[in-house]
């Protein structure tokens, strides 16, 4: 049985093309693809006949003269004003259909089929009476193209008026095709080498590319560069470092017995030094918006985004080949094989996924404001098919787009992708990291438990005496009995104060004792004890149907979920039951209580974070209430429409008690895909958190990241959620509290009721020991813990002391703070994304199928699979995809050229430009996919070529036939980029530190301004390299950012290039240069330079690579007896005084020779 192809099918269809519309022939093929060949065939007949009349050889070809020109043309050019999609249908006439065209408008009938000089619309088309379109008259090909159809009568398959949609795709479909057909959407070229006549000038098969184009122009290259020229250039372009004048010397030495063998070893030993990675993690970071805060009102940070830098420092480094970082970016957690440190063990291929949580977010209410969430799904969307594609599909997000081939629903497709995928933080070190640490504590935790036991059986003994002191006291009885005077001290006054709380509620176990030995009262302890039983019973009768009717469990998390998703180390250990002790971590008290059964993040140690997410919530009523506890910034929330940085339904947990806290959460049809999440504060998007008291919490944290990121404590817990109408949470019900009415025993006095309290307290203590105790015996024995009415201090036992000091040396010592990177997950199903129409949120149009975009996809299929990322990563990756290889390929070129083959890196359609050499690209792209994508390979096959080792130098005549060197005739010298002139600065001055990796350096500023998370950090940034600067998009460093570093919103693979004035102020008074001048003078005047001349002469070697000249020596030499004369300084003095050698130094950082590639 034969299945067709798509490819089969059209060439089979092709004859009859014209006897179906498009909407008709997209039918045929969505229906009838996946069905045997005579299915096909016997559908092709029944079309043929069903769909329309006979057809004459006229109609054939006006038909195909319709669809070739005349429907692409009303579509273009007439659909805005004259179809049903039309804001306003001008004349009353439609266009888009047979019936329509026929009927005419306000002026009648527009054509006459046969007569085109008796038509309407030919008078309109010429701009004779009337003018359609209106801004520009159509081309004599199509105005002759409208008279021959309609003098072949005008045939129109287009025999009704379509819909919306229906016109919709039919537009598209014929603009699409018109588009299809543009260089970069093509499959790349497997291309001949061109020949050339100058062979000798050819050392890589790129410079024959180079070369012919030079000889078809009869241009002449430049000649090659002189060796210290080219040292210069090879070691900045690759490393973003300037060679040190030991290596300029030893390479200018190897040089004189074998140039080329010199030259190659020197790029073998760029390509393998650790900078290498550095220099090339920073351009690619411009691609991905790479930013430490997320600027906007309050400038939040992107939590640890600077070990996303050190993965890409590594990975170009290791040479990772570029599919796999474009997978590992895309979908680094959805890759069955991941890369893991080859040291440390952690996950690298999922840090990639980082990439989508930079650039600016607001976080205002995403609710009410459902735009916000878009516009970061828009921010993904856009750096996402610029970074890998060079294409501007974010474009469309409103229309399809005007120029290029990429439709609005190509754009929802991937936002579907996208929005299908949660942001979250991503532990990254394997579970079993703190696995044996656990284990300790696991194993110790019920040593603890037992000694806890005996010592509170004991204490038991002497709860009625405590009781009964406690009122005594209270009520200033003298002369108690002997056996009060035995009591500790300490702890009866913990009693006292238990027993004499304000403003007690009746979930509080102290207030029946309260409310019966109130002396105010005069009713009898019997007649009050008889009355507070039915009080207490009733009332929890009356709550728990209350609890009961109004209130719907969603989820009981008491024992964990197999539907919540957990993340982080605190959570492999995580599910509490009823009783488990809660630890201090700290101090002389061992505990905080008894913890309730559920998922708690501190069930072992607070020093280990985590996150638990609820799945997609499809909510029926209005509020929703969890049952959690928390504390040390930790904080739950109900996330919707991905938004990370949103202040409604959050709330920062304040209490190691449950209790509830209540949300509104968004209605299910707004169709904001929300989920609850409990997390830690590294976990927390929002730590540290400027606007904390927002949501609760006593004080905002303005300050420093280290000043509240050093203690690693953090904890929650959460048991239940439930449903309901009304505004107020599940009552708290009293059945532990209704266990001390439980009785035939008669209370009628102090004695009677401590008795009564004793007897309960004991059995409470007692189960638990045995560990049998139920929920509400846990409560009693709880109430005692948190009042300090059993023992639990370390002073208490010895014993104690000793198993707690092991735990908490343990939790000290041996747990390690698990790295986190934030990232996207996928949890849930994917959704297919309704079009937003026109780009409007709150207005939602049909689904669109996750997929990929049209005009690159060649099967068409939806994704299935999840979100669909990981499809969409291997359609990216794939080496058939005709834009990833060249899109980067050309990066290459561009940071080593100064300018991209196609000079527009980021976008390669049509308001991008041209490619200059379409053949070297293709040959560039090919020879990066033939070598295992391996970028140094590309990079070495460039900087070995004669096109890279050409002089900078240009003759006039070069000058005025390719003034924008688009034909490279010359090398492109250029003004280093920010990074590589403040490093050239720090290692002049001999005060760069080459460490690499770890956290950033705050940037220096004159003062902190702590509201905006504007933290000042050391002028030289402590030497290390600009790379590791913090990035803070609010304000960037000022130094840096005189030379147009890239602002961090959007894609920006290309930076701007300019030569102002600020520049040259920057140089000429930035405190950072003023200060590495003096740092050098301090060390030339350490050096056993004789005279000016010979410190000269090595400050230009050290400085510039190459000697000074004679006229330069003499120009600096009179230069420094003048400012000697100025400082009024002896000229013996010269040589060793340090305010001469600054102002030198000074002087030579300011030429245009330091801060230029040459």
């Amino acid at each position: 049985m034969q299945v067709f192809s798509k490819s089969h099918m059209k060439r089979l269809f092709l004859d009859r093309r014209n006897r179906f519309s498009q909407a008709q022939t997209r039918i045929l093929f969505r229906w009838y693809l996946p069905y045997p060949s005579w299915l096909f065939h016997l559908m092709i007949g029944v079309l043929s006949y069903s769909f329309l009349s006979p057809v004459t050889a006229d109609d054939n070809k006006g038909l195909e003269l319709f669809e070739t020109t005349i429907r692409p043309a009303l579509i273009q050019h007439c659909y805005s004003c004259h179809s049903v999609n039309s804001p306003e249908l001008k004349g009353e006439l439609r266009l888009d259909s047979r019936p329509g065209m026929r009927r005419g408008g306000q002026s009648g009938a527009v054509i006459t089929p046969g007569a085109p000089q008796d038509s309407l619309l030919i008078d309109a088309i010429h701009h004779r009476t009337r003018k359609m379109p209106p801004d520009k008259k159509l081309s004599d090909d199509i105005l002759k193209a409208f008279e021959q159809w309609i003098t072949l009568g005008a045939p129109d398959p287009r025999d009704r008026e379509p819909t919306d949609q229906e016109l919709a795709e039919q537009s598209w479909q014929n603009i699409l095709q018109s588009r299809r057909d543009w260089w970069s959407l093509n499959p790349i070229q497997h291309v001949s080498i061109p020949d050339v006549r100058n062979t000798e000038w050819i050392k890589q098969p790129l410079d024959y590319f180079i070369l012919n184009r030079h000889e078809q122009q009869g241009f002449t290259a430049a000649s090659k560069a002189d060796n210290r020229t080219l040292i210069r250039r090879l070691t900045f372009t690759l490393t973003g470092l300037p060679p040190s004048l030991n290596e300029v010397e030893q390479f200018v030495d190897n040089c004189k017995s074998d140039p080329d063998a010199a030259y190659q070893k020197l790029v073998e030993q760029l390509l393998k030094s650790p900078h290498f990675g550095e220099h090339w993690a920073r351009h690619w970071m411009d691609v991905v918006r790479f930013s430490e805060t997320h600027g906007n009102e309050w400038n939040y940070e992107v939590h640890y985004a600077w070990r996303y830098r050190d993965y890409l420092v590594r990975a170009f480094n290791n040479d990772l080949p570029f599919d796999d970082l474009v997978r590992e970016h895309i979908a680094g957690d959805l890759i069955q094989t991941t890369r893991t440190h080859p040291e440390k063990g952690y996950n690298e291929s999922i840090i990639g996924t980082a990439f989508y949580r930079f650039g600016e977010i607001n976080h205002d209410d995403c609710i009410s404001l459902r735009s916000i969430g878009y516009d970061i799904l828009a921010n993904q969307v856009d750096t996402l098919t610029k970074a890998f594609q060079a294409s501007t599909v974010a474009c469309a997000r409103c229309h399809d787009h005007k120029i290029d081939a990429f439709s609005t629903r190509d754009y929802y497709s991937l936002l579907g992708i996208l929005r299908s995928s949660r942001l979250v933080a991503h532990t990254i070190d394997p579970p079993d990291l703190n696995e044996p640490a656990l284990q300790q504590l696991e194993e110790l935790k019920p040593r603890i438990r037992s000694r806890l036991a005996e010592l509170w059986l004991d204490e038991s003994d002497h709860f009625t005496d405590y009781l009964i002191a406690a009122e005594a006291a209270r009520v200033n009885q003298e002369n108690p009995e002997q056996t009060f005077q035995k009591l500790n001290p300490e702890r009866l006054a913990q009693w006292e104060k238990a027993l004499a709380v304000e403003n007690a509620t009746m979930e509080d176990p102290a207030y029946p004792w309260i409310s019966l030995t109130n002396n105010d009262c005069s009713d009898s302890i019997a007649k009050r004890w008889t009355d507070l039983t039915s009080e207490y019973l009733n009332e929890n009768s009356k709550r728990r149907q209350s609890n009961q009717n109004n209130y719907e469990l969603l989820y009981d998390l008491r024992e964990g979920s197999e539907t919540w998703t957990a993340s982080g180390h605190s959570l492999t250990h995580g599910v509490s039951k009823d009783g488990e002790l809660a630890f201090t971590g700290k101090g002389d008290l061992t505990l905080q209580g008894l913890l309730p059964a559920g998922v708690i993040s501190h069930r072992l140690t607070p020093n280990l974070g985590g996150s638990y997410r609820s799945p997609i919530l499809h909510t029926r009523n209005k509020y929703l209430s969890l049952r959690v506890l928390g504390g040390e910034r930790a904080a739950v929330r109900i996330v919707s429409n991905n938004c990370q940085l949103n202040y409604v339904n959050y709330k920062v947990l304040l209490s190691d008690q449950p209790e509830w806290i209540t949300f509104e959460p968004a209605e299910d049809n707004q169709k904001l895909r929300a989920y609850i999440e409990i997390l830690t504060k590294f976990d927390n998007p929002k730590f540290p958190d400027q606007l904390a008291t927002i949501g609760g919490a006593k004080a905002n944290d303005r300050v420093p990241w280290n000043d509240v990121a050093d203690d690693p404590r953090s904890f929650f817990g959460i048991s239940r959620a439930v449903l309901h109408d009304g505004e107020a949470p599940p009552q708290s019900e009293l059945d532990h509290l209704c266990s001390l009415f439980q009785t035939d025993e008669a209370v009628g006095s102090v004695q009677d009721l401590a008795i009564r309290y004793t007897d309960v307290l004991r059995n409470a203590v007692q189960a638990w020991s045995e560990n049998r105790s139920t929920p509400e015996q846990n409560k009693w024995v709880d109430w005692l813990i948190r009042n300090q009415l059993l023992p639990h201090s370390l002073k208490d036992d010895s014993y104690l002391e000793d198993l707690v000091g092991q735990y908490r040396g343990i939790e000290k010592e041996q747990i390690q703070q698990p790295r986190i990177i934030p990232g996207v997950e996928d949890v849930d199903n994917g959704i297919n994304q309704p079009l937003l129409v026109r780009g409007n949120s709150n207005e939602l149009g049909e689904p669109v199928p996750r997929r990929f975009i049209e005009v690159l996809d060649h099967d068409g299929l939806p994704f299935n699979n999840g979100s669909g990322r990981h499809e969409l990563a291997e359609r990216i990756a794939s080496a058939d995809n005709p834009l990833t290889a060249r899109v980067m390929a050309n990066r290459v070129w561009h940071h080593l050229f100064g300018a991209g083959i196609v000079r527009t890196v980021d976008d390669f359609g049509r308001l991008g430009d041209q490619p200059s050499h379409p053949a070297l690209l293709d040959h560039l792209a090919l020879h990066l996919v033939n070598n295992n994508w391996s970028l140094k390979e590309l990079i070495r096959s460039i900087v070995l070529s004669s096109t890279f080792r050409m002089s900078s130098r240009q003759s006039e005549k070069m000058k005025t036939k390719d003034p924008l060197n688009r034909l490279m005739h010359h090398y492109p010298a250029r003004r280093l980029d920010a990074e590589s002139i403040r490093d050239a600065l720090l290692a002049t001055s001999g005060r760069l530190d080459k460490k690499q990796g770890g956290s950033s350096i705050y940037p220096f500023r004159e003062t902190s301004n702590a509201d905006r998370r504007l933290f000042a950090g050391p002028l030289d940034g402590d030497g290390r390299r600009s790379l590791y600067i913090k990035t803070n998009l609010m304000e960037p460093a000022r130094f840096l950012s005189s030379f147009n570093t890239p602002g961090g919103k959007v894609t920006e693979g290309r930076r701007d290039l300019s030569n102002v004035p600020a520049q040259a102020l920057a140089l000429l008074n930035d405190p950072f240069v003023i200060q590495q001048s003096k740092l050098w003078a301090e060390q030339l005047i350490e050096m056993s330079h004789s005279n000016p001349d010979e410190r000269l002469h090595f400050m230009f070697l050290h400085a510039l690579g190459r000697p000074i000249t004679t006229n330069e020596t003499q120009q600096y030499s009179d230069l420094a007896r003048k400012l000697a004369g100025l400082y009024e300084i002896e000229v013996a003095q010269l040589m060793s005084s340090v305010r001469i050698w600054k102002d030198i130094a000074h002087v030579v950082f300011n030429l245009k020779e330091f801060i230029f590639l040459p």
